[in-house]
Order: C-alpha cells, then sequence, then structure tokens
C-alpha cells in the first residue's frame, strides 16, 4: 500500500473506532501526504491512537509486570519509528 492509501484506511478505522474528528474525502485529496505537519498533527494525536488501538492493556515484558494503556504504548512505539505510517500498516490487516 502506499502512504496515503495506508492513512487514508488508518483514519477510516479511528472513525469506526470512535474517533470524530474525521476528513471528509474532499478535504482529504487536497491534504495529501506529502503535507507532512497535518499527518503527523492526526496520527500523533492521542484522540486518534486511542480510536484507532483502543483503551486495552498491554502486558510490558521489558518490566516484567507493568501494564500500559494499549493506545499509549502504540503510540510512543510509533513515534519512534522512522517511517510512523509503515507502523500504522501492520494493523490495518
Amino acid at each position: 500500500m502506499t502512504n496515503e492509501q495506508i492513512l487514508k484506511k488508518a483514519i477510516e478505522k479511528a472513525v469506526k473506532g470512535g474517533w470524530d474528528n474525521w476528513v471528509p474525502e474532499q478535504i482529504f485529496k487536497e491534504l495529501n501526504y506529502a503535507n507532512k505537519p497535518w499527518v503527523y498533527s492526526v496520527i500523533f494525536s492521542h484522540d486518534f491512537a486511542k480510536a484507532f488501538w483502543g483503551n486495552g492493556t498491554v502486558y510490558m515484558l521489558d518490566c516484567g509486570q507493568d501494564y500500559d494503556v494499549q493506545w499509549q504504548y502504540h503510540l510512543r512505539t510509533m513515534v519512534l519509528k522512522k517511517d510512523p505510517i509503515k507502523y500504522l500498516e501492520k494493523f490495518l490487516k
């Protein structure tokens, strides 16, 4: 998938998850993937992450016993990735 396709599907998934800052199709076409500040402001927002990944818990193996909220764990992981859009793609299948 292209980065634009990934972003579109990720937004669709987040909307289904309750994200209410959805982007109408016409605006999405105008705000293309090249507009990285817009893209990052969407995918790195807490509201988007909550809707995309949910509030479940993740067992933190590196700590051995601590739990973390699922969306926080994935958001923190995605921020460190060289290509955060590709990280989102793993959760679209």
